[in-house]
């Protein structure tokens, strides 16, 4: 079946049963349950903004304060935060449609995320070596999608410790 290209983050990739998942294709199942994400964000953020505006839009105005304030203010930050709130439940449903959909892969990419958090946990600099002019690259490891990436990761980490234990590249005193 033919999908459009930006329904194609949610088509499965095939493993089978009992394979463990390298590192290329759990890297490449991230991004797709991260793009799949952002695009289901896109409807929830415009859904809850339009249908909260839909509602204010055809609401008789009591002139009366409300708070203190006009009664359009209260309705238009409502409006607002209805938008916001359809922003915050996207990347929920994105992530369970993109689940619904790789049902096969869910319990290995659960493991390897596991395994990849060990890892960032364990390589991770010390935070107490974090200054203004030595701050830390990516914590948790989120903008990481690729072995190669990791690697650099990797190196900034050391780095990091590096400048920190001996304070290379501070002022001198």
């Amino acid at each position: 079946m033919n999908l459009p290209k930006v329904f194609q983050v949610f088509r499965s990739t095939k493993v089978l049963p009992g394979q463990a998942l390298s590192w290329n294709d759990y890297f490449m199942l991230r991004r797709r349950r991260r793009i799949a994400e952002r695009i289901i964000t896109i409807p929830t953020t415009l859904g809850g903004f339009g249908l909260s505006f839909a509602y204010v839009a055809t609401r008789e105005f009591d002139p009366t304060p409300i708070f203190g304030q006009e009664p359009i203010m209260i309705y238009g930050v409502g409006t607002l935060v209805c938008g916001l709130s359809g922003l915050l439940i996207g990347p929920i449903l994105g992530s369970s449609l993109w689940k619904l959909f790789h049902r096969e892969e869910v319990k290995l990419m659960e493991q390897r995320d596991r395994e990849f958090y060990e890892h960032i946990k364990k390589n991770r600099a010390d935070p107490s070596l974090h200054t203004l002019r030595n701050p830390a690259p990516d914590y948790y490891g989120e903008k990481i999608k690729s072995v190669t990436d990791y690697r650099k990761w990797l190196k900034k980490q050391r780095e990091i410790v590096r400048k920190g234990t001996f304070h290379i590249g501070e002022g001198s005193i």
